[in-house]
């Protein structure tokens, strides 16, 4: 690994775009030197994420007036979810920014032990090119469905303005389909839809963005412990001195410090990440079994989005979870470790080892291992199948009418 690839040098340019949509609100984030990381109350990017809150905190406002005088039902309360989730990610990302420079610190002086020797021999783990290609798949595919979301809502509500015959143009058509709430009580004016659909990017961001940083944290995590586990391996077998293996223990031990700053500063952000996912899935699936029309533009989307979902919780999981791997793998090293070679520093090292789980978790409710896939996937099997014995399937209708009353 060449010396300085740190994971704040990593991550700085992931962390930045954040900041145009007002997540983590720290200054001067890719600065070269980490003790020059700040958290200001009074700068531009607090008050630029405070002005995203706002108008987030304003729409929410006029949908929980939308949902009431409509009534609640189990689709305007997935609305409802949707806002809620949005405003305590942007929330929980200010309680993370509060933190930051303390753990970018801390973090920073101990990856110093692991960019010198002997571990510098170990690092081809190569963190920033796998933060880079997560990021950018996950966020091109964010793009992909926001895309495709946005289509599906010009086609409504076209279709709704020409079957419906409603006398309005196409652009106050699509603003009456997206923002019904706001159609309510705000007319429609063309400079609205600019900032409306700036302030619904700024909705849309943090979902995919929250799981990208969590996989973003694990391969930061991942990548140390990959060396320490390497550096055991280069021994395998072979009669290693007490104070090789004091040496591994206290660096395992400092690294497992790092993962519960970390775990205790982002559980609430794993355990909204997870929750929403899981939530949204379930939705969607629920969704499969009523009227979702015969186009092939609303099936696209509603598919895509879908299979995305599911698609980036299980590499959610399966990039946080090569923390706990790595861990394993050094367990099974030290099993291996000869009985002419075995000491009371190897005895405290396995003992150790076997103390208490090393991963990420959401806030201790459940630990991001690869079990957890398992987990999940018996949740939603056995949703789906309550759901397709509850719903009569006989009745279902595909969706060729549009029309809606507001």
């Amino acid at each position: 690994m060449p010396q300085g690839e740190t994971f704040h040098r990593a991550v700085s340019k992931v962390l930045f775009i954040s900041q145009i949509y007002g997540l983590l609100p720290v200054s001067n984030v890719r600065a070269l030197d980490v003790s020059d990381i700040r958290f200001r109350w009074f700068s531009p990017r607090i008050f630029y994420s405070c002005l995203i809150l706002i108008l987030n905190l304003c729409e929410f406002g006029t949908v929980i007036n939308y949902v009431i005088k409509v009534a609640i039902n189990f689709h305007t309360s997935s609305t409802l979810s949707l806002y809620i989730v949005c405003l305590l990610e942007h929330l929980f990302f200010w309680r993370l920014a509060i933190q930051w420079p303390r753990i970018m610190r801390t973090w920073h002086g101990l990856e110093q032990l692991f960019l010198r020797v002997p571990y510098r021999f170990y690092g081809e783990y190569k963190m920033k090119k796998r933060i880079y290609i997560v990021f950018a798949i996950v966020m091109s595919s964010a793009l992909v469905e926001h895309c495709l979301l946005l289509l599906n809502s010009f086609h409504l509500s076209n279709m709704e303005r020409t079957q419906c015959k409603i006398n309005v143009t196409y652009l106050e058509s699509i603003y009456k389909w997206e923002r019904p709430h706001l159609y309510m009580i705000l007319p429609y004016h063309i400079w609205l839809l600019p900032i409306l659909e700036w302030v619904n990017q700024t909705i849309a961001y943090p979902r995919s963005f929250t799981d990208c940083f969590i996989m973003c944290i694990g391969i930061g995590l991942a990548a140390r412990f990959h060396q320490l586990y390497r550096r055991i391996a280069a021994v395998h077998r072979k009669v290693m001195p007490a104070i090789f293996w004091t040496e591994v223990r206290e660096h395992y031990l400092a690294l497992k410090r790092l993962v519960h700053l970390l775990d205790a500063a982002i559980a609430p952000l794993v355990l909204l990440a997870f929750g929403n996912n899981m939530s949204f899935i379930c939705f969607q699936l629920f969704n499969s079994f009523k009227n979702i029309g015969v186009d092939f533009l609303v099936m696209l989307a509603f598919w895509y989005s879908l299979g995305f979902a599911v698609v980036r919780t299980l590499l959610t999981i399966f990039v946080a979870s090569s923390i706990n791997d790595y861990e394993r793998k050094i367990v099974t090293a030290l099993r291996d470790v000869p009985s002419r070679a075995w000491s009371i520093e190897v005895q405290r090292f396995s003992e150790q080892l076997g103390n208490d789980m090393t991963a990420l978790s959401g806030s201790g409710f459940f630990y991001l291992t690869r079990s957890l896939v398992l987990a999940m996937g018996t949740t939603i099997i056995t949703y789906e199948l309550m759901i397709s014995d509850v719903i009569n399937q006989g009745s279902i209708r595909q969706k060729t009418q549009y029309c809606r009353e507001f």
